[in-house]
Order: C-alpha cells, then structure tokens, then sequence
C-alpha cells in the first residue's frame, strides 16, 4: 500500500474512533486492499445502481459501496455526498468517507491499444451486522424490538426533516440494523436537500420503489417531506402486520395476542393500537390528512409512554398470570367480602375502610359488567318456549348467570368483575342465549369496544343500566325485518372501593383458608397528584442571532418532560426584542421531578431552527402555587447562551438576552377523569 493509502488508513481508523470527526476523500488503493480487490465473497448487497462490500481495517470493520456505471453522474455524486454529510444521528448509518477516482488505461480494441478513461466512485459507511430490515418484517415476533425499531425510524426520520433532507426512498431495504437492533436510515442515492426558503423540490422525474412511493408522485407533484411520511407509514404497517395494506385497530391486536405474554398485553397492546393509528394516518392518499411532520409522530409515542407510565405507577400489574382453582378463566362469587371471613370483630372495621370512597389504599382496577335483565327476547324452537341466560365473555374469561326457564322478559340482576390487570381482549361480549338439550342456541349478542367503556370514581354514584338491542353474529340488530330483542346493561372500568362490588361474582377469586387469608400481605399504590402548569411567554429583548448581522424569525419553545409547545414568530419579524403574548397549560405531576425548559430559537431555514438562548426553571422552588386564581406577576429571565447541559448556575456564562415570562401552578384547577353516568333509555352522547 502506498504512502497516500497509508496516511489514509489512519485518518479512517482515526474517524471509526472519533465520531465528531468529519468524513474524508480516501484512494481508490485503500478501499481495494480493504475488500481484496473487491471480492465476491466479501458481498455483502447488490442493487439497481451499486454492489456492498464487506471491508476490513484490521480490526475493524467497514462497508464499501461501489457505485455502477449507470450510475456515473456527477450531480446525483455531488448530491449525496451533501446530504450525507449533513445527517449525523444515531438512526443514520454514518458516513466515513468517499472515493471519486479517474484513471487512463490503456486497453487492447480490435488488436489496436486505445487509452480508456475509467470512472469509479464509491462510498464508505460504518458496518451494520444485522444487515438490513426486510430480512425480519416476518421473521421477528418480539414487540419490545419491533417497537423500538419503529421509534428509531421515527426519529432518524424527524432528523433528516428537521436538517431539510428529504429521503424519498425509504423501505425496508434501507433500513439497516446494529447488533442491538437500532435502525439506521441509508441509501441517499435519492435524496432532496433543500435550500434555505424552500419547502418542496419540483423535477419531473419519478424516482422511487414501487410499494412505497407516495400517491401523489405519480401525479407529477413537488418532492415534500409527507412523501417520506407515506412510506414511514407502510414500513410500520409491515413491522405491525406484514403487509402493505392498512388494516384494522382489532385485526393487528388479534395477530398479536397470541404471540404476548398476558403480563404484558394492557401495556402493549395500547402500543400497538398507538403505531398502527400512526400508520393509517401516514398512509393517507391526502398529503394534507397525514401527520404534520416525523416530530408531531414522535410527540405522540412520547405522550403515550408518559400516560402509560402513570397508570403502571397507579395499578399494580401483576408479572404472573392468576393460578385460579380449576379453569384459570372461572368466575367465584365474593359475597359476602372477604374481610368478613376473618370473624366479626374485624369485619365490620375491614368491610368499613374498604367500601369508603375517599380512602385508595390499595387501588385495583376491575371491568364490571351488570346484567340487570331483558325483553321481547325471541322463542327458539317449535314449542315457543324460552331458556334464556347471558354469557359474559372477555377473551380466555367467561361468566355465566343463571339460566331462567320459560321467560321472554327475565331479570337477574348479576353483576360480574375481571381484574384489570387481566383484561386480554378489546373487545368484551355481553351473549344471551337458550338451555337446549342437546347444544345451546345463540339469541343475540351486545359488542363493546374497550377504549370505549368509561371509567367510574368514587364519589360519584354508580352508573345507571342503560338498554341495548341484541344483534346476530354478523352485527345485524334487526335480521329478516324482526328484532332480537334488548338487553339492560351497565358496563364500566371501577375499583375494589365502589359500593356494587362486594355482591359481584369475581374472575380471580380462589377460596382461602383463614390462615392463608390472614398472610396475605397489601401493597399500597399513590396515584400522582396532578396540577396545571400556566406559562405566559410575552417577550425578549437583546436576542444574539447566529449571524451577528442580523436575526432572522424567533420563535420560544416551552418543554416540561415530553410536553413541548412553541409560540409563533415574534413580531416585528427579525428584531432582536421581539414580542409573543401567547399563554400555553401543560399538566404536571408532583413532586415536579421534570424542569421547565424554555428556548428561544431561530428559524435560520426552512425546517430547521438554531437555539440561541436557553432558561432551565425548576417547577418546585421558581413557580408560585396561584391557590385563589388571583393574577401573578410576571419577570424577566436572564437566557444561557447556547444550549449547555449543566444546571449548575454558576457555569453558565450569561449574557444580556432576556425573556419575560408569567408562570403559576394553577391549583384551583382539577385534573381528573369525568365520570359518564349513563341514564336508562339515553345515548351516552347525550351527556
């Protein structure tokens, strides 16, 4: 290897160490001998326009990209080099260095030695092991990695956006996995990046991979970022389902149920339904109806983790699946409590604090499913009789209540509960049905969705029965013109503290001995006390922009965890004491672990944004609690410049910016789940 491949080798090695450093031009030599002369056996992927080779520095590895000669255009060369260099993120496969030789050769033409140019241009990433992602759309069935691969595309996504590259080929194929399944965004052959001002790109070329191409290409439209959302939106669907096509919230969760364990199914499956929301919604044939932008998707995973991580703090999920007497899925009737079991001295105290409604010392959450009774139910055979009882039906758990003979209007008056850490289907069925001899028959049946069952708190009464017609199995409420009659039902998620449960027939309730009765030991669970956050940003003054010159558009964003709002730009637009007025409400958790960070930015292009001044405000000591809604004063700021990390006050260097803020803990407000009290005989949207 010559002296140039030499000093190469160790600024590529250096670089491989060093990942601030920049990618660099390497010879031809180096990347021959890295790959032996680029071997068939150190293949790694072959394309249209490129073969991927396996290279090797000492010991390390690298992958060459080995550009065609279809392929030999030097503005398409130019143009990936820039937008490679322009994206360096975690969820894009860095890029090492790049290779634009140019040799005269003499070659033999017709027994005559003609001198040929010949052209070669290739690129040097970092070396993924896992190669790329469609070798696992229908191979990987774990969703903690699945759900971590379609966050990293999300933000690698947002990334590119955010530094104004437009992908326009993302697929599977493109998409490359590390040894511990982190998604990388490659192949740049395509890509866009746009200027300052400018927010689409208009060619009349084509270009793309069928199956992932937006709509709207084929129709000539301009290159925008909510193609890449298109094709972001069928890459989810595959990691969900395996297909292209959008399907429905309740066909993923059943492909999924199977393949999870049942401790993990209330956490997952509102992560699923979350992702393939996302999907159809970036699958829209309408740019305008798909997600604003890749950071809006990524606030909606945030938001998601956050709730799910109050309710694992609020209700206690049990890591082991219930070991019930007999059938695991059976319902006990619990009546009277179990707390009466211990004799008569100490139930009345235990049955006492366990029906107040104010006292949550060990909040457990249940669905309760009240039958109260039926009527105009249809007969069932020749002898127009009827044998009617109704079937409670939640995935494996089932309840049945006492079949009444001879009655087209019977009332039974159950109630039956399953605990919340064990609701295993979206959907719960309410099924009534005829005592036959032989086999039972199907009279009608009422379908709830589970996100649309309400939640009930005490001290709010209990909801009220509220009639159903029964449909067929097809959905059909009046099949042949004839009614299958109704159904009165109450149906709501409640806790172990409401009034109705000590008389309810449980899905989890083994008998206990008194001795095992009284070893049972409980735990205590705090729900987070939440309180508004009200943030007035009203103005700056003295703004330093990144250009000393001048200053373009400002805009103030507020974060408090993952809750992020920006303000519009300041008006005048580009003064450097521009003015908002704009007022946001954040919620809060005590004990207001997450700090207020406020920045103020300039929108130096389209897409991007520059911070040029940073406030990081701890809620607890900073915030005045505003307990009588009277009005609170507001005060001015002094900003850090630039965006360091350290919160110690004494290391950041200040300088004269200031921003004015108004900020107040409004406790007057209440944050809180409304209760939906059904009345009889009304529809729940006429509350």
């Amino acid at each position: 290897m010559d002296h140039k491949a030499t000093t190469a080798q160790r600024d590529l090695e250096h670089i491989l160490v060093e990942e601030t450093a920049e990618p660099k031009a390497l010879p031809l030599s180096l990347l021959e001998d890295m790959t032996d002369h680029f071997s068939d056996d150190l293949e790694i992927g072959r394309g249209g326009f490129a073969v991927v080779y396996k290279g090797k520095l000492g010991d390390k590895e690298v992958a060459v990209k080995r550009l065609s000669e279809a392929y030999m255009h030097e503005k398409e060369f130019d143009r990936e080099i820039q937008c490679l260099v322009r994206a360096k993120h975690k969820n894009v496969v860095r890029f090492l260095g790049y290779c634009d030789d140019r040799q005269r050769n003499m070659e033999r033409c017709d027994e005559k030695f003609l001198m040929a140019d010949i052209h070669q241009r290739l690129f040097c990433f970092e070396y993924m092991p896992k190669g790329s992602l469609d070798k696992y759309i229908n191979t990987h069935h774990e969703w903690e990695t699945c759900y971590k691969i379609i966050k990293g595309i999300c933000e690698g996504l947002q990334y590119l956006h955010d530094n104004s590259i437009i992908h326009l080929d993302l697929k599977p194929a493109n998409i490359l996995l590390d040894d511990d399944m982190v998604p990388k965004i490659t192949d740049f052959g395509l890509s866009r990046c746009l200027d300052e001002n400018q927010s689409q790109v208009f060619t009349k070329t084509i270009s793309g991979t069928m199956g992932y191409l937006a709509p709207e290409r084929y129709g000539g439209s301009g290159i925008k970022p909510s193609g890449d959302l298109y094709s972001l939106g069928i890459i989810i669907m595959e990691i969900l389902t395996g297909q292209k096509q959008p399907q429905d919230t309740k066909d993923v969760l059943e492909t999924w149920s199977d393949r999870l364990e049942r401790s993990q199914q209330d956490t997952v499956y509102e992560q699923i339904r979350v992702c393939n929301e996302i999907a159809s919604n970036c699958m829209q044939l309408n740019p305008k109806d798909r997600p604003a932008s890749a950071g809006d998707i990524i606030d909606r995973l945030h938001e998601m983790e956050r709730i799910q991580g109050w309710f694992e703090e609020i209700f206690y999920l049990s890591p082991e699946p219930a070991q019930l007497p007999g059938s695991a899925y059976r319902f006990a009737k619990m009546k009277p409590l179990l707390p009466v079991k211990l004799g008569p001295r100490n139930s009345t105290m235990a049955a006492t604090k366990m029906l107040s409604p104010y006292d949550m010392v060990e909040p457990m959450s249940y669905l309760c499913v009240s039958v109260v009774k039926a009527r105009d139910l249809p007969t069932m055979d020749i002898t127009s009789v009827l044998h009617p009882y109704v079937e409670v039906k939640l995935g494996n758990f089932k309840g049945v209540t006492q079949c009444l003979e001879k009655n087209a209007n019977p009332v039974w008056q159950q109630l039956f509960t399953i605990s919340g850490a064990h609701l295993q289907s979206n959907q719960l069925q309410v099924i009534v049905k005829h005592k036959d001899v032989l086999r039972d028959d199907f009279v009608g049946r009422v379908v709830f969705d589970m996100s649309d069952i309400p939640n009930h708190s005490p001290p709010h009464s209990w909801p009220a029965p509220q009639w159903h017609h029964l449909s067929d199995a097809r959905g059909k409420r009046f099949p042949h013109g004839h009614s299958l009659g109704e159904i009165m039902l109450a149906v709501c998620l409640a806790t172990q503290v409401d009034e109705a449960l000590p008389e309810a027939w449980h899905s989890e309730a083994p008998p206990l001995s008194f001795q095992g009765l009284t070893n049972t030991r409980s735990k205590v669970y705090y729900s987070p006390k939440l309180i508004y956050l009200k943030v007035a940003v009203i103005a700056a003054q003295d703004l330093i922009g990144t250009e000393e010159d001048r200053l373009a558009e400002s805009v103030a964003k507020i974060q408090i965890g993952s809750q992020i709002r920006r303000t519009r730009p300041g008006k005048p637009q580009g003064s450097v004491n521009p003015t908002w007025n704009e007022e946001f409400m954040f919620v809060a958790s005590e004990p207001f672990e997450d700090e207020l960070v406020v920045t103020v930015e300039e929108k130096v292009c389209a897409g991007r944004a520059e911070p040029i001044g940073r406030i990081i405000i701890p809620l607890a000591d900073n915030v005045p609690r505003n307990d009588l809604a009277k009005s609170v004063p507001s005060k001015w700021f002094s900003l850090s410049h630039g965006m360091m990390e350290s919160k110690d006050k004494e290391s950041f260097k200040t300088f004269a910016s200031k921003i004015r803020l108004r900020m107040s803990l409004e406790t007057t407000y209440h944050v809180m789940y409304e209760s939906m009290n059904y009345i009889s005989d009304l529809q729940p949207g006429a509350e």
